[in-house]
């Protein structure tokens, strides 16, 4: 029996191991990827009757991301999904404010190389098997963040970049779409104060941040068959803060 394999690229966040919990108890074998922030995954993660790999993986080598997707060719026999779900925050500061150090990271990190991942996962994918792409994404792509312009721009792309591989790899039967959490309760935001989170609860229209497991479902429901119609969209995982 074929099993279906999910890459989960930034697996070690917050997020990226809410993620593979729910893949993992799907039945799907796993490919884990993290960088500075090293998870005892086999620990988090409890199935035994899945294939599990973890992977040191730094973003800002291009050649140690094709060497990864070489690698997990040679560790699983059938892929099916890509989620990538790595990604750094900008230190909140007006653009003439903003280095170009800053400014080359974000965009290294968030979205060159999100991009040279659907690639090779795409090589490796393309007229062999149906597959799909996950990009997690962030609700300011819509409307911006003020001080934190260059983050939204790195997010906005990532739109762009779905709705583009959507019409370039249809054909393929390879799909993608974007998940764009809202305020989610990470430790990222742990540096919050009450009254900040008071503040962001209040605006958000469910009245509460959003779970990691808010996010993970909406993922594995974008790689299932139940959205085998679904490609090139964003799906906003916000509690209405973004409403169309």
């Amino acid at each position: 029996m074929i099993r279906k394999t999910a890459i989960i690229i930034g697996a070690s966040s917050d997020i990226g191991l809410a993620t593979a919990k729910k893949f993992a108890e799907e039945g799907y074998n796993l490919a884990l990827t993290y960088n500075k922030n090293e998870v005892d995954f086999a620990n988090e993660i409890t199935q035994t009757d899945i294939q599990l790999e973890t992977y040191h993986l730094d973003l800002t080598n291009k050649a140690e991301i094709g060497d990864f997707f070489a690698q997990v060719k040679n560790d699983f026999q059938y892929l099916d999904t890509l989620v990538f779900c790595s990604g750094v925050a900008q230190h909140r500061a007006i653009i003439f404010d903003v280095t170009d150090d800053e400014i080359d990271t974000l965009f290294e990190v968030n979205i060159k190389s999100a991009i040279r991942c659907v690639r090779e996962f795409s090589k490796l994918t393309a007229g062999k098997n149906p597959a799909n792409i996950v990009l997690v994404g962030s609700f300011v792509e819509k409307n911006g963040c003020s001080c934190e312009s260059v983050y939204a721009s790195t997010k906005a792309a990532m739109s762009g970049l779905c709705k583009s591989l959507a019409s370039e790899l249809g054909n393929l039967d390879i799909r993608c779409n974007v998940v764009a959490p809202g305020f989610i309760d990470t430790k990222m935001n742990h540096n919050l104060t009450p009254e900040e989170r008071e503040e962001f609860c209040n605006i958000t229209p469910l009245k509460r941040l959003g779970t990691t497991e808010d996010v993970a479902n909406s993922t594995i429901f974008l790689a299932s068959e139940k959205a085998s119609f679904i490609t090139g969209q964003t799906l906003y995982v916000d509690g209405g803060l973004i409403l169309e």
